[in-house]
């Protein structure tokens, strides 16, 4: 599993709830640059305040495009996760994104029969590694003993953790794994080690961008590569200017992507002070 997916935002509108018209803008726009796929209710798409009936409505209304999709549905509940993904396989989804359990900072064992029971599903997933916000860091002897046991049913591992000695020893001594970068600013170094893609953030904006920063490195023309890493790399840290995703759903309403940058709490809107540099930093693109 290669390329570019977009973690997508959820646009919300003057109420607070889901904006189809600027959803469907979104995944259009998506399509039209030709990137990879996208992620639903990851991080960026707010999946821990997004309700189980608006998650199952957003999955019928994705079927009527055609793009590849991967479905976030881990949860720190196995029990809720494994009824939330089996519901969307049922409504043909089968590609899903499972965070480690944050908060409950599960002991080796637990964490280990964690992502088996859900993979017992059938499921086949991607691994979020993410130990800023999860509390922990999956040992590599789990990814090795379920990339052993359940080979293709694991797609990836997405990697948003800057331990790159970590990701140099997860991509040596796990076979076939393939890793996705979990942040815009390190693909590239990540890349380098033998990361295949990203799941992106900024790519809801600047796909053909990170598509090409992505697809240069995939043929291992390094220099172009870094050349658009260093052209793009204010945006990075732009779309980290606060908490993801409050900076990049004020960028892509700035393009007039969505209709309103608005987050649900315990989210808020970006602060007026980081407003004027996104606007500044726009004015002079």
């Amino acid at each position: 599993m290669k390329g570019v997916w977009t973690a997508l935002i959820t646009p919300f509108d003057d109420n607070l709830k889901i904006d189809y018209e600027s959803l469907e803008k979104l995944i259009e726009y998506q399509i039209e640059n030709n990137i990879d796929g996208i992620v639903l209710f990851g991080t960026t798409g707010e999946s821990p305040t997004i309700e189980d009936e608006e998650f199952f409505e957003v999955l019928k209304f994705i079927k009527n495009f055609n793009i590849d999709v991967i479905i976030g549905t881990g949860t720190n509940n196995t029990k809720k996760t494994i009824e939330k993904t089996k519901k969307a396989m049922d409504m043909g989804f089968y590609k899903f994104l499972i965070v480690s359990p944050y908060y409950n900072k599960p002991n080796f064992n637990g964490l280990y029969e964690h992502f088996k029971s859900i993979l017992l599903t059938n499921a086949k997933i991607v691994i979020y590694e993410i130990p800023s916000r999860t509390g922990i860091s999956i040992p590599i002897e789990i990814l090795k003993m379920l990339k052993a046991e359940f080979k293709d049913s694991i797609l990836a591992l997405k990697f948003s953790n800057s331990d790159l000695d970590l990701l140099s020893r997860i991509i040596l001594e796990v076979e076939n794994l393939d890793v996705l970068s979990g942040d815009d600013n390190l693909t590239l170094p990540m890349m380098s080690l033998g990361a295949v893609g990203v799941i992106s953030v900024l790519s809801n904006v600047y796909p053909k961008g990170i598509k090409e920063l992505v697809y240069s490195a995939l043929s291992d023309d390094f220099i172009k590569a870094r050349e658009i890493h260093y052209k793009m790399y204010k945006l990075f840290k732009l779309a980290f200017l606060e908490t993801n995703p409050i900076p990049i759903k004020y960028i892509a309403y700035k393009k007039n992507l969505i209709k309103t940058p608005y987050l649900r709490l315990p989210l808020s809107e970006l602060s007026e002070k980081n407003k004027e540099i996104i606007d500044n930093f726009l004015k002079n693109e």
